[in-house]
């Protein structure tokens, strides 16, 4: 976060707004000028120079990864296409599915997809989901379907209509905690309203933000939201990466192994009510991630 420095000369004093970051092992600075008095819209200006910053670091090392993501996709042969597809909708399906609880293992989220093998002695609930996930995911590679409120009510009603029938493609109308957060989502009265304007204002930085930022963002304020009685995270995940797509950008999977930063980065974002905190996490996971389409600096950092 940018920090004010003033600078007395004689009887006036001069306000700066100085950005310190760390990119490629060094420390950087870069300062811009506020004036005699401070600016009413310095919260704005904050993050106006925190994204300047972010244009020629994070936004400049993303368009690395995706032209190198492109070439790599324009060199393979549609046999192997299809493979690195298929692991990726495995390790997605087996992550994100794990995140929020369920008991299959790698091993059997691997045999149920590649083989038919339901796992014994597991919540059948647990195996179904599996299934209908990678069903859908395999779709929208397919058949790509943009991150609007149709669509997303109906993926989640693809995800959960046999194992959460009553809820399933529906907007809550009831209050939900998160468990082991502090944050409060929003009251249910509020949420359809508010999950329009999402829908609505994503769109509209479509040309705004960098499309990384963006499916960021929105995952992070659809969390917010808790717009569903269950299955938000897997919602989110799935239009994050369909934002990420849409744009040629390559997809991310968030590895159950990663889940604690990936927790305190979405509830840090909730309780300051930005999803700053959460683009921090982000682009540090998706940099390093994506490292081999794009060697160089700042992998370094937390997770």
């Amino acid at each position: 976060m940018a920090v004010v420095r003033a600078v007395s000369r004689g009887r006036r004093r001069y306000h700066y707004l100085v950005q310190t970051y760390r990119w490629g092992g060094a420390v950087h600075r870069r300062e811009r000028y506020l004036g005699t008095e401070l600016p009413v819209d310095l919260a704005h200006q904050r993050e106006a120079l925190e994204r300047e910053v972010w244009g020629f670091t994070w936004f400049r090392r993303f368009e690395a990864i995706r032209q190198g993501y492109a070439s790599h996709r324009r060199s393979l042969p549609a046999a192997a296409a299809a493979t690195e597809r298929e692991q990726f909708i495995l390790e997605f399906t087996y992550d994100t599915n794990r995140i929020e609880g369920s008991t299959l293992t790698f091993r059997e989220v691997a045999d149920l997809l590649i083989d038919g093998v339901s796992p014994a002695r597991r919540p059948m609930a647990d195996v179904r989901e599996a299934q209908l996930h990678a069903m859908l995911v395999k779709r929208l590679l397919s058949h790509p379907e943009p991150v609007d409120l149709p669509h997303l009510l109906a993926w989640h009603r693809a995800m959960f209509g046999e194992t959460k029938p009553p809820i399933a493609g529906r907007i809550r109308d009831y209050e939900v905690r998160i468990v082991g957060s502090r944050f409060v989502p929003p009251p249910a009265l509020e949420v359809r309203s508010m999950l329009v304007e999402l829908v609505r204002r994503a769109r509209r930085r479509t040309n705004a933000l960098h499309p990384v930022e963006r499916a960021a963002a929105f995952h992070c304020e659809l969390e917010h939201l808790h717009p569903f009685g269950d299955g938000n995270g897997r919602v989110g995940r799935l239009a994050m990466n369909m934002l990420l797509q849409e744009s040629g950008f390559p997809m991310l999977n968030i590895r159950y192994g990663k889940r604690g930063g990936y927790y305190q980065a979405l509830e840090r974002g909730d309780l300051a009510r930005t999803p700053r905190p959460f683009l921090a996490w982000f682009f540090r996971r998706y940099a390093r991630d994506h490292a081999r389409w794009a060697p160089g600096p700042a992998r370094r950092g937390g997770d």
